[in-house]
């Protein structure tokens, strides 16, 4: 069986016979039909909203959380946890953020930092990794700008960080100014600057750059937009850490005109096929990938192409969606109808065929365990 956890708000529901979220919940899944087993609470915490493992110590899971005390600065939490024989997870220990609505976490790959973005407040947090799995130093940085958007972008919000594949960069995504920025490693100060040669790209204006995903070859970044609801395709320069906007294309049907967010965005392993879910049309685009070799006659190999499907998310607003280990899989999590959906993967064309579903209150991040 595959196995994974899955991050929640801390809401009641409306209907009882969901229970309300109190934490992180295991999840079971069969890897041949994808039906889904809720294997019940794994750790009780206060809106664990994002739940991540990590690369290099196996049985530790980080959790970003909100405020466990009343305290006056209210700073969300990281939760550093440890995976036990029976699939629950025992508490590390807990540490300030540094910041309020800590909304994504992520690893380096070589197991020295994890990151968490403060949404709120717009600081970025840069934690050093023990070798036991708790957390020291805390690195803040502090985001500027603004956008277009009077309700959405009055200032900076800050909502996913990830390096990119060779380590030496990080990426951060700015809603609030439209701007995803670049940060270098310093190894001889042991710090994360912003790139001297290229500190940030700025998006459209009102786009509002949500999550990323990096190509396989490592040449390519693809950004959904939350705001526009428009998947950006940019070039990345692995030298310098810049990012030259190359296309960009809608993610909703043409003949959608009601009210939309974009959330998601998942990659297959091949690089072949994008998955983005949207929020309000409660939907799943399926993009294909030109993955051929670049021959002087058509666009170079990496650029997004036309959606090939869009099929319901199977319930209502879509917050996350990615794919299982193996890639047979999509899981959407569909927070308002508190329920994750599971969709079988075509291997040849990438669309998807809906299967299996299961109940969860306000589920809105799902990390699959080794």
């Amino acid at each position: 069986m595959l196995k994974f956890y899955a991050g929640t708000l801390a809401n009641p529901t409306d209907d009882p016979s969901i229970p309300p979220s109190v934490g992180i919940y295991r999840f079971e899944m069969d890897p041949e039909t994808g039906s889904l087993q809720n294997c019940g609470l794994a750790a009780r915490a206060n809106g664990p909203s994002w739940v991540t493992k990590y690369p290099t110590l196996p049985g530790i899971w980080y959790a970003a959380a909100s405020s466990e005390t009343k305290s006056s600065q209210n700073e969300d939490v990281v939760l550093a946890l440890r995976q036990e024989a029976d699939g629950t997870l025992s508490r590390i220990g807990a540490y300030p953020t540094g910041g309020t609505d800590a909304c994504h976490i992520s690893a380096s790959s070589d197991g020295k930092f994890l990151f968490v973005s403060n949404y709120r407040n717009a600081t970025l947090a840069f934690f050093e990794v023990q070798p036991d799995g708790s957390l020291g130093g805390r690195q803040t940085f502090q985001l500027e700008g603004r956008g277009p958007n009077p309700v959405r972008q009055a200032k900076s919000y800050a909502h996913f960080m990830k390096t990119d594949p060779t380590g030496k960069f990080l990426l951060a995504c700015n809603l609030g100014a439209d701007r995803i920025h670049s940060f270098r490693f310093f190894e001889a100060e042991n710090r994360w600057k912003q790139a001297p040669d290229f500190p940030y790209a700025q998006s459209a204006s009102g786009s509002g750059p949500r999550h990323l995903v990096f190509s396989p070859d490592g040449r390519w970044v693809y950004v959904i937009n939350e705001l526009s609801c428009t998947l950006d395709t940019f070039a990345w320069d692995p030298e310098i850490g810049s990012l030259t906007l190359v296309t960009s294309v809608p993610t909703l049907p043409p003949r959608f005109h009601g009210l939309n967010k974009g959330a998601a965005i998942a990659l297959s392993k091949d690089g072949k096929f994008l998955y983005v879910t949207n929020r309000g049309a409660d939907l799943i685009t399926v993009f294909q990938v030109d993955t051929a070799p670049v021959d002087g006659s058509r666009m170079e190999a990496g650029v997004v192409l036309d959606p090939v499907q869009f099929i319901p998310s199977g319930g209502e607003f879509p917050r996350f969606g990615g794919l299982d280990p193996s890639g047979n899989f999509f899981l959407a999590a569909n927070k308002k109808s508190h329920n994750i959906t599971v969709f079988r993967v075509d291997p040849t064309n990438g669309t998807l065929s809906r299967g299996s579903s299961a109940a969860i209150a306000w589920c809105t991040c799902i990390e699959f365990s080794d």
